[in-house]
């Protein structure tokens, strides 16, 4: 039985590597990456297994391809709009907006690869040191907020995690179909996170109209 929410093309349109790049998603969202079977991932698409293997040569496959959608394109992102000469707070701003959108309209559930569990086995490790990087940056625009007063004057590591604590909350909205508003919850979980931490919350508009040119 299939358990994807599907997005975009009816699944009749899908191809076969689409659905089942859908279908394990939202296998691993619900059993976990090592819980999950080939098998149980060609039952849901309607396939036989050898003929998943035919579009991928392993589970390992399959993962690779969801987290390069997720986190191979999140730090191309996040690198592109750190090394813009816009202020912290806008640089985060556009950043929020961004991840945010792409997260909860993203045709896959990546719950269940980006957590612990699956980041600690060997074929998960590699995709840590990415997402390391991901918070890196995101120190690093805090970090510049705070101390060039943009900023509330609070320890930036734990005005990280409560950055962090937003975006991993934000993303569970993808358990769902994806709202038709999904631009803007997007842009009120960005402005969530910058009133909560400009130092002049009335700057808000100015940055959110500059976020907007970063984009």
């Amino acid at each position: 039985m299939s358990l994807a929410t599907h997005y975009g093309p009816p699944p009749a349109r899908l191809s076969t590597r689409e659905r089942i790049l859908r279908e394990a998603s939202a296998l691993f969202a619900q059993r976990g990456y090592a819980g999950t079977s080939t098998r149980d991932i060609a039952a849901a698409v309607g396939i036989r297994q050898p003929s998943l293997f035919h579009h991928f040569p392993s589970k390992a496959a399959i993962a690779d391809t969801l987290l390069e959608f997720g986190i191979g394109t999140t730090l191309a992102q996040v690198r592109r709009i750190a090394s813009t000469d816009e202020t912290a707070g806008v640089r985060l701003y556009a950043f929020a907006e961004w991840v945010m959108t792409y997260v909860v309209t993203a045709p896959y559930r990546l719950v269940g690869l980006v957590d612990y569990e699956f980041l600690n086995l060997p074929e998960g490790q590699p995709w840590q040191s990415r997402i390391d990087e991901v918070t890196r940056y995101i120190v690093q625009m805090v970090t510049e907020g705070v101390e060039s007063g943009e900023f509330v004057q609070e320890d930036p590591d734990f005005l990280r995690l409560m950055v962090v604590g937003v975006f991993n909350s934000h993303h569970r909205i993808n358990t769902a179909n994806p709202p038709e508003d999904a631009a803007a919850q997007a842009r009120l979980g960005a402005d969530f996170v910058l009133r909560a931490l400009l130092a002049d919350p009335s700057r808000l508009t100015q940055v959110r109209q500059e976020a907007d040119l970063v984009l």
